[in-house]
């Protein structure tokens, strides 16, 4: 390892072998305001960890250092490797996320806040009820309004906390989250308003109050603020570029004082807009007076064949620098073109079980996509080939609520006597509660056997309280043997893509997962091929949970995946409208879109492989519009020499 020999200080001698050359800079010679730009695999986590022990080793008391991390884990490993370096057991020292720390200002001057000590914080699950209480009350006092077009609580929810989380106004937020709910905006400003006095009367806060509330407290009490920026002589800030502007807000007001704020980011791997981070964060600190740079590009994760192909697609308009690769040659990476999505998750899963067969862990072996839905056919592949998957980007394609409520309808229409699927479709509708749901479901029960058709019974059962006229047209258009795309489209288009945007947050992903379900049983002949195919993981998923702990491949949205890294990674659907996503081409985003992919590519460690279709996008529209195959194509940006192409095919 080549030494760097700094003009002057002593440099404890645990850090200057610790470290490599522009680590060792960071380290030492970060002050004032510095950012440092650390790039993938490059020792982020090493660097925060040695400069806490450096500062430890200067005489600085811990009780002056901030710590501000995104995950509580990684303020754990951060703290406890710094106490492993520096052989002092930082007592004192105030460390965790932005929301331990705001909860600690809080519960310190609760009074200045305006709350009593002893408040209580609203989990996730807890706030939402909470605002479900509110919507309820609101409904029952106005009669007239239309319950199909208020937003369901979790909605409700997630407008609030981006208004709360980027500063923005509640009409902004709807805009941004869904503008078909600004019809709405009276009674969802209502709501609010209620939940906000809700939450007084009741003594507690929700996670968004912790941080809105704490630079209400240091804006309103400048005393406060300058003694809490007094103690604090240093502030170390993790992953930079995934900051809000609250946050932002919040660690230069504490740094006041001294003025010694370090953040390290990379702003190349800012890919959190959607819930309010602010990738410009990095510009506007770099942008302020006396602000320092430092750079760390050794890339000591990956192969030096993968590094050239990560160097080759860094994202437009980021902080420049070169990965430099300090590993030995390793295999090129890989472009593979499919035909299709099924073969697709044929050759991932047979490549994944080439792996295995030559001792690679499975665990060590993932799956990268741009949205959820694109892993759904790889896993149907896995669970057919009986090869067992985690999934970190959510429930399994079977498990999920809006594909129980697709598969459901398809379920009834094949078998009118399944009264489990009934009572979900039955819910699905306005009106239509526990009771309500038996009593049909007997009377079909009982007319189906009888030879009758079980739309009658339902049009019975039709109210001004029970809106069953949808599904009742949805069943009479319907014939006895129709294909499961039939079923899935019209159901979709005249109920459920509705219903999804009023009851779920991320209404958009699901919506694409019920697309490409379609799309899926556009290949089958009949409902009960169709449901019989799928049954297969539902089988297998049960059989996992009655014990089996076997070593499993990782399937994980990109978003899932930062941070982490595997020997092998595959990165799904590299076609314009699947990665970069299609939205981001129409509204002209892609600059995020850039960066996601950038994230992907630098999570492999020996092995990569980028998948891309031969037809382009596998739905070539979304809504009634058409995503172009060409331009937005990000194989277009990898150097042609950096990567080996496969043509994929079948052997007949």
């Amino acid at each position: 390892m080549k030494k760097y020999t700094l003009k002057s200080g002593d440099i404890p001698t645990f850090v200057s072998e610790g470290l490599d050359e522009e680590q060792l800079k960071a380290v030492a010679e970060s002050s004032g305001r510095s950012l440092i730009v650390a790039g993938p695999g490059s020792g982020k986590t090493r660097v925060i960890t040695y400069k806490i022990a450096y500062l430890v080793s200067k005489g600085i008391n811990p009780e002056n250092m901030l710590l501000v991390t995104f995950t509580r884990a990684a303020s754990r490993e951060m703290i406890e490797r710094a106490r492993r370096t520096s052989g002092s057991d930082l007592k004192g020292m105030l460390a965790g996320t932005f929301h331990h720390i705001c909860n600690y200002f809080l519960r310190k001057y609760s009074a200045a806040a305006g709350l009593k000590e002893n408040f209580t914080i609203l989990d996730r699950e807890d706030s939402k009820d909470l605002i479900k209480h509110c919507r309820t009350e609101l409904l029952e006092e106005r009669k007239a309004i239309n319950t199909s077009t208020l937003p369901s609580a979790g909605v409700l929810q997630s407008i609030y906390s981006y208004s709360v989380n980027v500063l923005a106004s509640l009409r902004e937020s709807i805009v941004r989250q869904n503008r078909k709910f600004l019809g709405s905006y009276d009674e969802i400003e209502e709501i609010w308003k209620r939940y906000v006095k809700e939450k007084a009367a009741q003594n507690c806060v929700d996670y968004d109050d912790l941080l809105l509330m704490a630079l209400k407290l240091f804006n309103e009490n400048p005393s406060i603020l300058a003694h809490e920026s007094q103690r604090f002589k240093w502030i170390l800030v993790d992953e930079f570029q995934d900051t809000n502007i609250l946050q932002f807000r919040l660690v230069e007001m504490l740094s006041s004082v001294h003025g010694n704020l370090i953040v390290v980011g990379d702003d190349a791997q800012s890919i959190y807009s959607f819930r309010g981070a602010r990738f410009e964060n990095v510009y506007d600190f770099l942008n302020m007076k006396d602000s320092q740079i430092f750079k760390i590009q050794t890339n000591y994760r990956s192969t030096p064949q993968i590094v050239r192909l990560v160097n080759g697609i860094f994202p437009e308009n980021s902080i420049e620098k070169e990965l430099r690769a300090v590993r030995l040659d390793g295999p090129v990476p890989v472009i593979a073109e499919t035909w299709d999505n099924l073969e697709e998750a044929s050759f991932v899963a047979q490549r994944i079980q080439e792996h295995i067969d030559d001792g690679i862990d499975p665990d060590r072996i993932a799956v990268l996509y741009r949205s959820h839905f694109h892993s759904l056919e790889l896993q149907m592949e896995l669970d057919k080939r009986k090869m067992n998957y985690t999934l970190f980007s959510g429930p399994r394609f079977t498990e999920t609520a809006h594909v129980k409520d697709v598969l459901a309808i398809m379920k009834v229409i094949q078998n009118p006597l399944d009264q489990i699927s009934w009572g979900r479709v039955l819910r699905l509708y306005p009106g239509v509660g526990n009771t309500i749901a038996f009593r049909i479901i007997q009377e079909i029960s009982a007319a189906v056997n009888d030879g009758h058709l079980q739309v009658e019974v339902i049009r019975s059962h039709t109210s001004n309280r029970a809106r069953l006229e949808n599904l009742i047209s949805l069943l009479e258009s319907l014939e006895p043997d129709a294909l499961p795309a039939e079923v899935i489209k019209r159901f979709y288009e005249s109920f459920y893509a509705d219903y999804l945007d009023e009851k779920y947050p991320d209404a958009r992903e699901r919506r694409l997962d019920i697309e490409r379900l379609m799309e899926i049983a556009g290949r089958y002949g009949s409902l009960a091929d169709m449901l019989e195919d799928l049954a297969v993981s539902e089988k297998i998923d049960i059989e996992k949970e009655s014990g089996q702990r076997d070593p499993s491949i990782v399937l994980t949205t990109v978003h899932q995946a930062k941070g982490l890294e595997w020997d092998v990674v595959f990165i799904l659907a590299v076609n314009p409208g699947d990665f970069p996503n299609s939205m981001a081409i129409i509204e002209g985003s892609l600059e995020e879109e850039q960066r996601i992919f950038y994230v992907a590519a630098t999570r492999a460690k020996d092995y990569l492989y980028i998948m891309r279709q031969k037809g382009g996008r596998s739905r070539p529209t979304i809504g009634n519009r058409y995503v172009f195959r060409s331009g937005h194509d990000f194989i277009e940006r990898i150097p042609s020499d950096a990567v080996e192409r496969w043509d994929i095919g079948w052997d007949f």
